[in-house]
């Protein structure tokens, strides 16, 4: 499988495809050591099955692209605040990839950009909307999501928090950066918006965001630090349907903000 400089691949799986029984017996053998620790630490089944299941896309993934390297035998390193990548001595193809899990689903993103983060939520889940707003969103942010009608306020939180946790987590630093510190809004014609607080010493434009559609109850961003003199990224998904079944998946954006 080709990857090229201007492609972003995302994979999904969705976990009532699997059953737990069967991927233990195939793969359970992928695991390192610490995740087999952390495995078997789990006291519910589902618990084990979504991180189980996580692991066996990111390296069954990966090796469609590199062949030369089983499911098994790739090695990963991992940045200060934990974000996985490739070793050194395995990625001379540059590949780059990030994973999130929620519920049943698990969507990982492959690309050749370093700064590459997805961000999937199951969104039914009522929140505590106004609170964590005022906590954790920018002041432009909690203004227009309280003015929406209450009905449509849980929606926009979801958009949101994964909107920015596919940002945080591109830059490999999770919540060491204040949320706070980048604002979105959402304009006509499907068209994203990011503000950074000068705080956060970014460029707006240097980043490609995408919220996707993700089926019922789930909500969907990727975000990419490509550089501003890059050319809109084209995203190709792929659904694992078994260990041995994998199919092109049809994407859907939403919104997006490309050059």
């Amino acid at each position: 499988m080709r990857i090229d400089n201007a492609q972003i691949h995302l994979w999904q799986l969705d976990q009532s495809d699997f059953d737990l029984p069967s991927v233990q017996d195939a793969c359970l053998s992928w695991l390192t050591e610490a995740e087999l620790l952390r495995y078997h630490r789990f006291q519910f089944d589902r618990h084990r099955k979504q991180l189980l299941l996580g692991r066996i896309l990111m390296r069954a993934a990966l090796s469609n692209y590199d062949n030369s390297i089983s499911p098994e035998a790739w090695i990963f390193t991992y940045n200060a605040y934990g974000k996985p990548q490739i070793s050194t001595e395995q990625n001379s193809n540059s590949l780059y990839f990030n994973v999130s899990h929620s519920a049943q689903k698990v969507v990982l993103a492959v690309s050749r950009c370093a700064d590459i983060g997805v961000d999937l939520e199951f969104s039914d889940k009522q929140r505590r909307v106004e609170a964590i707003a005022h906590r954790y969103f920018a002041g432009s942010e909690v203004a227009q999501l309280l003015a929406l009608p209450a009905e449509e306020q849980q929606i926009r939180f979801y958009e949101l928090w994964t909107l920015k946790e596919a940002y945080i987590k591109a830059c490999g630093m999770g919540l060491a950066i204040p949320l706070q510190h980048l604002a979105y809004s959402f304009h006509s014609g499907g068209k994203l918006a990011l503000e950074f607080d000068t705080q956060r010493g970014d460029s707006e434009s240097a980043w490609q965001l995408w919220q996707l559609e993700a089926g019922l109850d789930y909500k969907l961003a990727l975000a990419a630090k490509t550089g501003a003199q890059a050319q809109p990224n084209k995203l190709v998904g792929w659904q694992m349907l078994s260990l041995d079944s994998i199919v092109g998946h049809q994407l859907q954006i939403i919104r997006s903000k490309q050059p």
